[in-house]
Order: C-alpha cells, then sequence, then structure tokens
C-alpha cells in the first residue's frame, strides 16, 4: 500500500494522517473453503474430460457432466471470492463477477438438466437458450482475469492466474482447431490443472489474497 503524506493546515511542520491510495478488503474467512472447491473442481473436470476423451463427440457424457457441475461449482466461489475482495475494482468493475455470478449458475443448471438426452441437439428451446451460459461464462472469465490483472488488487502469482484461467476457452477452441479433438482434451486438462486448479491450491494453503 502507497502512502501519501500532506501538510497539516494548523502546523505545516507536522504531517496530516496518512491516506491510504486504495482501500484494502480483507480476504473472507471463507477464502480457503473457495481455494478447496476450486481446485477439486478442476482437478476433478480435467480428470473426467481425459477418461471421457473423444466420445463426448457422441454425445452426452455422465462423468464429464458430472464433473463439470463440480467445476462450475468451484469457479462461482472464486467468482463470489473475487467480487468479496473488490479485485476487479470497487464501482464498475464490481458488474463483471456479478454477471458471473448470474452466468454460472446457468451453467450448472445445464448440466444439471442434461441428463436423459442423448445428444445437444436433442435438447428441447429452454435448454438450448440456457447452453449460451457455457461459453458466456468462459468467456466472462477472461475479462475477468484481465480486470483481477490490470486492477492490481492481487499480488504476486495470483494476480496473473486469473488471465491465463481465463484463456482455457480460447485455447481450447484453438488446440481444437489445429490439433484435433484428443489433442484439445489433453491442452484442456494441463490448462486446467496449471491454472484453476493452481489458483485454488494457493488460496487452500494460504487464504490471503
Amino acid at each position: 500500500m502507497s502512502v501519501h503524506i500532506t501538510p497539516s493546515n494548523v502546523n505545516p511542520q507536522e504531517p496530516a494522517a496518512a491516506v491510504a491510495s486504495a482501500p484494502v478488503v480483507a480476504a473472507p474467512p471463507w477464502t480457503r473453503m473457495a481455494g478447496v472447491l476450486l481446485a477439486a473442481g478442476a482437478a476433478a473436470w480435467a480428470a473426467g474430460t481425459v477418461v471421457v476423451g473423444d466420445d463426448i463427440q457422441k454425445g452426452i457424457q455422465t462423468l464429464d457432466t458430472v464433473t463439470g457441475m463440480l467445476f462450475v461449482a468451484g469457479v462461482f466461489g472464486f467468482v463470489a471470492l473475487v467480487l468479496a475482495t473488490r479485485a476487479t475494482g470497487a464501482r464498475w468493475g464490481r458488474i463483471i463477477p456479478a454477471g458471473l455470478l448470474v452466468s454460472l449458475p446457468g451453467a450448472f443448471l445445464l448440466n444439471a438438466l442434461s441428463f436423459g438426452y442423448a445428444t445437444h441437439d436433442d435438447f428441447p428451446l429452454p435448454l438450448m437458450i440456457l447452453d449460451a451460459c457455457w461459453p458466456l461464462s468462459m468467456l466472462g472469465m477472461l475479462v475477468l482475469g484481465i480486470a483481477v490483472a490490470v486492477t492490481g488488487r492481487y499480488r504476486g502469482a495470483l494476480r496473473w492466474l486469473p488471465l491465463l484461467a481465463g484463456l482455457w476457452f480460447p485455447v481450447t477452441m484453438v488446440a481444437q482447431i489445429f490439433a484435433g479433438s484428443t489433442a484439445s482434451v489433453w491442452v484442456s486438462a494441463a490448462w486446467l490443472l496449471a491454472t484453476h486448479a493452481h489458483i485454488g491450491v494457493r488460496l487452500a494453503l494460504r487464504p490471503a489474497v
């Protein structure tokens, strides 16, 4: 925290009270739990996608669906932490995590309601609309990561890891386009472990931001 000292109006020789350049928001008591949930959810989905592999191209897979729900729950907890600690800013920046806290439950609900359908093409119109929550949430995570990095509320690796985590969606799409679905599965799993799970482990071991 930087501190600026201004002369006192009463006595120019005495400094006035220190004024902080930015308010510090303490990490909430549930920070460690959010970290555990994020690490567990990311690791579970990474493992689930590797086990399912190319079968995901054939239709909805139970393991991928269940572990995907765990992942979304973990991301939700992290986004709630970002909002609580004002890591994207104290004013307009708070719109970003607030919007994700709306879209992420939609992604979770989509997975929960997808049981019983063979493929995404079998979804009724309401589920097709709800399906948009997944890509919107993942792109929102990229915007969140940029905002966290620019705001600089978090220090060290935790300042930049959310940005790398937000790149998961575009990196996975690029891998699928240029290297095929099999390679993209491994790229996706590795990225989830290196970014989302990494953030979770850091918060679980040292619940401070």
